[in-house]
Parts: structure tokens; C-alpha cells; sequence
């Protein structure tokens, strides 16, 4: 397999392609997978890549920014 050379993955471009995102907090361990097609639409169309969105990223139960998330294919089923 060859390993992707395009552009960096927007938002929306994830959220067309059914990408899922599972977003975790170090601190407390909270972990969330949102749904990508509203914040795609949250956000303006300059929105960074998704790689650099994670320093936006908050726990919404404790507050913390040691924040990480993965990125993996549909879910089955």
C-alpha cells in the first residue's frame, strides 16, 4: 500500500469520507467520537486540517487540553 500524498484532511473532507474520530483526554480519560459532519459545519470553510485542529481541543469533562485522538475507517455493521 502506498501511503497518502495529498493534501492534509479537512473537517468536511473527513466527514465525506465517513471517517471516524475518536477523541480521548489523558487527564480524566474521557473519550468521545463527534460526529464530524456537524463540526465541519460548525466551523468556517478555513478551518485547518485535522491534525492541526487537536490544539483547539478541550475535555469537556474536566477542562484539560492533554488531548489526542485517532482517526479510523467507517464503523462495521
Amino acid at each position: 500500500m502506498k501511503p497518502y500524498r495529498g493534501p492534509p484532511m479537512t473537517l468536511d473532507a473527513a466527514a465525506a469520507a465517513q471517517v471516524r474520530l475518536i477523541v480521548w483526554c489523558h487527564g480524566c480519560g474521557h473519550q468521545v467520537e463527534p460526529d464530524l459532519g456537524q463540526l465541519a459545519e460548525g466551523h468556517s470553510a478555513e478551518m485547518p486540517p485535522v491534525l492541526d485542529w487537536r490544539e483547539r481541543l478541550v475535555c469537556s469533562e474536566c477542562g484539560g487540553r492533554e488531548v489526542d485522538f485517532a482517526m479510523t475507517g467507517t464503523e462495521c455493521g
